[in-house]
């Protein structure tokens, strides 16, 4: 049963179809995720159950579930499933909104319950659920069984034992009122993302084997191809940073083209327009212009230098003028030992993965630990991260021992722009005064999210950021 058909009056008619009521049922509504069904839910649904005459339970649809990393392990439809099976409960419907509001109007229950956790929070979805039911003469309750964390019992299984034990000690250290402090302080910065702008390209194809006479795959085109704007552009939006700019040349683009196996998600090979951006004089003093004045009025600089020859000696030393300046020089296919971090002469946070580290120190085989103060002491940056991928990452600050934070992702489908998410969602933190550490389990879970993303059909969002780290830290 939908929840259109819980309108008071053809509610009224169907339980009492066959004989005559005087008093309308009691009708108590629960609203929440339910992934993971425990007994803390059943509790708390019996409880509810007896507030009135009859108990509807409204599901959060997945698309809106805020829990965390790789949340809901269960689909809408299993959790309603295991929702039907209590005897409490006497219907469920799927509530496809990011809050209860609209399924509160349309059943109108007479009482609208929520857990132990609400008790004293103060949530401004909540604010609107409560207006809404009060509005019509419902009222609030909030049930008094004892607190479980579903969140708490699914990390217990999905992460190990290393992992449980850092987050268990980043809770007791204080990071979450730490990164909560950043993040406001950080949405009064000016922040400029300054580099390429790429257009990646998605060509999705099934093989089909080889050809007879030649060694390579043969493939055949599986579904419409998916173009996006991504570079510095896809940057600029993770973190969902109030003010923001972008410092780019959008007259001259590098397109990427990725050949994608439909089927797995997995790229067989790509192909680059090009291996730099060929800027004429005009486009090159325009892109001087605009990043000297960026430099001037920015809080934050924000630089994404993927090589491909936008930024040169002359844009570093503007740079270099910078409040504070953020950098990442990526190494890839067009631009593999050329384009070593190094080559900028001041930083105040450097963020990259562990083979542009190690090319640029030079230290090919040396203890990664030992890379990451290497290079933080050659650039002379009071912030630096080094990421691992699947091992996490590397924080150090000046004159401090380099610091491990696991990674959280379990099963990444693109990393395509993970490091570009890291770095966008840890610059501005650093900029505002949080430590290096807390800002690298800010970017863990960025990257986490980002690489359950297929190329760059969403970014990440600060709702869902903010949300799985508390659900990491709470």
């Amino acid at each position: 049963m939908t929840y259109e058909e819980y309108a008071p009056d053809s509610l009224v008619n169907m339980l009492t179809a066959g004989c005559r009521a005087a008093v309308a049922p009691q009708v108590v509504l629960a609203h929440g995720c339910f992934d993971l069904l425990h007994l803390g839910h059943i509790r708390h649904l019996q409880e509810a159950r007896s507030q009135g005459d009859k108990l509807v339970v409204s599901v959060t649809d997945d698309a809106h579930v805020r829990k965390g990393v790789g949340r809901p392990v269960f689909t809408a439809a299993q959790r309603v499933e295991a929702l039907k099976a209590l005897g409490c409960v006497d219907d469920v419907v799927i509530n496809d909104a990011p809050d209860a509001v609209s399924v509160i109007e349309k059943i109108r229950p007479a009482v609208y319950v929520k857990g132990l956790d609400y008790a004293e929070v103060v949530d401004a979805a909540l604010e609107r659920e409560i207006a809404a039911v009060t509005a019509y003469g419902g009222r609030f309750h909030v049930t008094r069984t004892d607190k479980w964390s579903s969140t708490r019992i699914i990390n217990g299984e999905r992460l190990g034992d290393e992992v449980l034990a850092y987050v268990e000690q980043a809770r007791n250290r204080g990071f979450l009122d730490r990164i909560h402090g950043a993040f406001e302080r950080a949405d009064k910065l000016r922040i400029a993302f300054v580099g390429e702008t790429i257009v990646d390209e998605y060509r999705y194809v099934r093989p089909i084997g080889k050809p007879v006479k030649e060694f390579c795959l043969a493939t055949v085109e599986d579904k419409e191809l998916e173009a996006f704007l991504g570079g510095v552009v896809a940057a600029s939006k993770h973190a969902e940073w109030p003010r923001t700019d972008i410092i780019s040349c959008n007259s001259t683009q590098m397109r990427k083209v990725r050949y994608v196996d439909s089927a797995f998600n997995r790229k067989l090979f790509e192909v680059y327009s090009d291996r730099e951006i060929e800027l004429n004089a005009s486009q090159r003093a325009l892109f001087q212009m605009q990043l000297q004045e960026a430099v001037k009025s920015s809080d934050v600089v924000v630089v994404l230098d993927f090589g491909h020859g936008l930024i040169a000696n002359a844009e570093r030393e503007m740079l270099a003028s910078s409040r504070f300046l953020a950098v990442n020089a990526q190494t890839n296919t067009g631009n593999f030992g050329f384009n070593p971090v190094t080559k900028y002469i001041r930083a105040d946070y450097v963020c990259v993965d562990e083979p542009e580290a190690r090319l640029a120190t030079g230290m090919r085989a040396d203890p990664l630990p030992d890379v990451v103060r290497t290079l933080a002491d050659n650039m002379h940056c009071q912030s630096m991260i080094v990421t691992n991928g699947r091992s996490g990452c590397w924080s150090c600050q000046r004159h401090d021992h380099p610091r491990h934070v696991p990674a959280f992702a379990h099963n990444g489908i693109d990393t395509m722009g993970a490091g570009d998410a890291f770095l966008a969602a840890t610059a501005p933190l650093i900029a505002a005064g949080l430590d290096a550490e807390s800002a690298a389990l800010v970017g863990n879970v960025a990257g986490a999210i980002k690489v359950g993303i297929i190329g760059h059909r969403r970014h990440v969002g600060r709702d869902e950021l903010v949300q799985s780290v508390e659900a990491l830290l709470k």
